[in-house]
């Protein structure tokens, strides 16, 4: 085993509670679990089962990491300090959209509410995606419950006890059919098997490349695998990438609470996605306000 100690300065306004209720789904603790000041989660660092333990306090939190394996420490280290900052939402510029909100009379209020707001990210693009087609048409307590049970059938323990999400080649290894086992229906064990496959096969990529229209070339690619569509790719964008311009007019909570801003007693899908059009590039970090909206 391989443990570093660490500690991640935040910004004056953070906002821990998004964090917490974020990795405090599931109340069965397969692979991640909250408390009050902190989280725990199980994932994967150089093909091993790795752990991290964040402890807010105030201005900066405490992070604790272990991998079940034997890796250079510093490089360790600097590895878990990315991710722990990704994860946090560290880098996301929200000041940018507060100032544009605080000029705006609807949005004014809102943002009064819920400064400082990031959006907290999954551990990697593949364990986002796969939550976003899992989360797809049922509510946060089916998609979690059912994404617990697949996590604990197919996932990888870590000495802690939390299990490490299931990776590409596992899933390819099985049957679409093999996964319905998980409280899937068919059409969601087919769509999860596809984009394994074809990722483990090397035929797809997750992988980040830098290049300007990045998120608009594999919002497309995404777009070709059957049962993958918009509100699961802005989803994905925004938990996998930070990407915080993915418009979640899908999203039956963001239509509900954008009728309750707004005042009105009714609008479609097609009407929220005309109103957020106003605030690109923000799409994405509106929608998390709104989530967040009491």
């Amino acid at each position: 085993m391989t443990a570093v100690t660490l500690t991640v300065s935040l910004p004056e306004n953070y906002r821990s509670l998004e964090v917490l209720q974020y990795y405090g789904r599931d109340q069965t603790e397969t692979s991640e679990k909250a408390c009050d000041d902190g989280f725990q989660k199980a994932l994967w660092i150089s093909n091993y089962p790795a752990y991290f333990a964040v402890k807010f306090n105030g201005t900066y939190a405490s992070i604790e990491a272990d991998v079940d394996a034997q890796l250079k420490k510093d490089n360790f280290k600097s590895l878990f300090e990315s991710i722990v900052s990704r994860v946090l939402g560290l880098s996301q510029p929200v000041s940018e959209f507060e100032s544009i909100a605080f000029a705006d009379h609807v949005l004014r209020r809102m943002v009064r509410q819920t400064t400082g707001l990031r959006v907290p990210q999954a551990v990697s693009p593949w364990e986002a995606l796969i939550g976003s087609v899992i989360g797809q048409q049922v509510s946060v307590v089916a998609a979690t419950a059912m994404r617990s049970r697949f996590v604990k059938g197919l996932g990888t323990a870590h000495s802690s006890g939390l299990y490490c999400f299931p990776n590409p080649a596992t899933i390819a290894a099985l049957s679409a059919d093999d996964l319905r086992a998980y409280g899937m229906s068919s059409a969601k064990a087919s769509t999860i098997h596809r984009l394994a496959v074809s990722i483990d096969s090397g035929g797809f990529s997750l992988e980040t490349e830098r290049v300007s229209n990045y998120f608009e070339t594999l919002s497309r690619d995404l777009l070709f695998f059957k049962g993958v569509g918009p509100w699961t790719i802005n989803y994905t964008l925004l938990r996998g990438y930070a990407f915080l311009d993915g418009s979640l007019h899908g999203d039956v909570v963001i239509r509900k609470k954008t009728q309750q801003l707004l005042g009105k007693s009714m609008m479609s899908a097609a009407e929220v996605e005309q109103w957020l059009a106003q605030y690109q590039p923000w799409r994405g970090l509106l929608a998390a306000h709104l989530w967040a909206m009491s």
